[in-house]
């Protein structure tokens, strides 16, 4: 189901975009019923979404980037904003990174990403040599951050898909290592790692165990702290997950 879901968003994100937005972003997008390939706000007109993307744009992160710092250098949002209305550009993906840190090879270095949804409060320290998680627990400065950059894209103009999940690090690099459901890197006890079928995670798939179960509401209570932060934005729309394999 869940790739189901993807797939349909990222056939629409490839084809959408518009006349260049003056003011803020009308909404929410529906599908236009005349053309069912393209999205409408409500004017009747079709909307067709294109922008830039960038992988620093939520969180401050090294991914892609060269040499390493912890914390990650600061990411210029308002600067990303003034490109994208530059050229007219009224969408992009808010990018969500899930590691705190991972080595990687292009280029080569150790990474590090900051903040995320849940607090660090230990006891104990994750593999990162920073307090643990606690996945019962979430972070305001996120969630703020999240609203805060959605609401002011809105007022240039620009929509926001929100990126729930994130496959390709746990999948290309050694960021599952550093995961917050990695159990060594949580308080609580949960286990995301591989269960029945060799190299598949319990935190990517669906599997009738108790474990899997915990993990999968940890899930949906993640993705619905989201709704309740910016769902009465008119300028959003989700993607369930970027890459995540099969």
């Amino acid at each position: 189901m869940r790739g189901a879901v993807r797939s349909v968003l990222v056939v629409c994100v490839a084809a959408f975009a518009a006349d260049a937005q003056t003011g803020p972003a009308p909404g929410p997008l529906r599908v236009l019923e005349a053309n069912p390939r393209y999205f409408t706000d409500g004017s009747g007109r079709a909307v067709y979404l294109a922008g830039s993307h960038n992988w620093h744009n939520f969180q401050d992160n090294g991914h892609r980037l060269p040499g390493t710092q912890d914390p990650p250098p600061v990411f210029d949002y308002k600067a990303y904003l003034d490109l994208l209305q530059a050229y007219n550009h009224n969408f992009f993906r808010l990018w969500r990174w899930e590691a705190p840190k991972w080595m990687d090879d292009d280029p080569p270095g150790i990474k590090y990403c900051t903040n995320h949804p849940w607090v660090r409060s230990g006891p104990g320290l994750a593999a990162d040599e920073k307090p643990k998680f606690n996945l019962d627990r979430y972070d305001p400065a996120f969630f703020d951050r999240m609203r805060s950059r959605i609401i002011l894209a809105r007022d240039r103009g620009i929509y926001v898909s929100v990126m729930l999940f994130e496959g390709w690090e746990t999948r290309s690099i050694n960021a599952w290592t550093y995961h917050p459901f990695n159990i060594t890197n949580n308080v609580n006890g949960v286990d995301g790692s591989a269960d029945k079928e060799p190299g598949i995670l319990l935190y990517y798939t669906l599997h009738d165990t108790p474990m899997a179960k915990r993990v999968l509401a940890l899930q949906e209570a993640y993705v619905r702290k989201i709704v309740d932060t910016v769902n009465n934005l008119d300028n959003v729309l989700y993607e369930i997950c970027n890459e995540p394999g099969g």
